[in-house]
């Protein structure tokens, strides 16, 4: 798969998403862990929307060989580079509730917040996974079974909307935190 996305970009989309979190904490500054925390959440929860919204039906609506050939290019990318995103994002959570002080008396919101990252994160790391890792290996095999590979597109796309009904619960949590519940 790293070959797939390029070496280059595979080490980019792993490092800068979980460096970033571990520098915004040893700057000790919450202003920077809080952008730190912005920009991966908010990339995490843009690219969910176009996922579900745009990509998927785009996608479902491709003829098998564009659906291949745009899946070659996107898949790989997408499996390397959003799990470390997810890490980042929600490590970047963690620690900038630290910074703040607000595992010294935990609200409700903040115990919603981390169990729905939780709930993010297997998901991300279980089915959404499987499936990203099954259109990777159907694209890759000699002879691609479109229908396997439309199956798992369209399993990924409904999972998707359940992860953007999670981000919006999250964001929801993080709305109650700012406003003490």
């Amino acid at each position: 798969m790293t070959d797939a996305a390029s070496r280059p970009f595979a080490a980019g989309a792993v490092a800068v998403p979980l460096v970033l979190p571990v520098l915004g904490y040893l700057s000790s500054d919450v202003r920077i862990m809080f952008t730190v925390h912005l920009f991966l959440g908010a990339f995490w929860f843009g690219t969910a929307v176009l996922g579900a919204v745009v990509l998927g039906p785009v996608m479902g609506g491709l003829s098998e060989e564009a659906n291949v050939e745009f899946a070659e290019g996107f898949v790989p990318k997408m499996n390397l580079l959003m799990e470390p995103v997810s890490v980042g994002a929600i490590g970047s959570g963690i620690g900038l509730a630290s910074m703040m002080g607000l595992w010294a008396s935990p609200t409700v919101s903040l115990w919603a917040a981390l169990a729905i990252a939780i709930a993010l994160l297997v998901l991300g790391f279980g089915p959404l996974h499987k499936f990203t890792a099954g259109m990777f290996d159907e694209i890759a095999a000699d002879e691609t079974d479109h229908e396997r590979l439309a199956s798992l597109n369209k399993k990924y796309g409904m999972l998707s909307l359940v992860e953007l009904v999670l981000m919006i619960a999250i964001v929801a949590t993080m709305s109650g935190l700012r406003w003490g519940f």
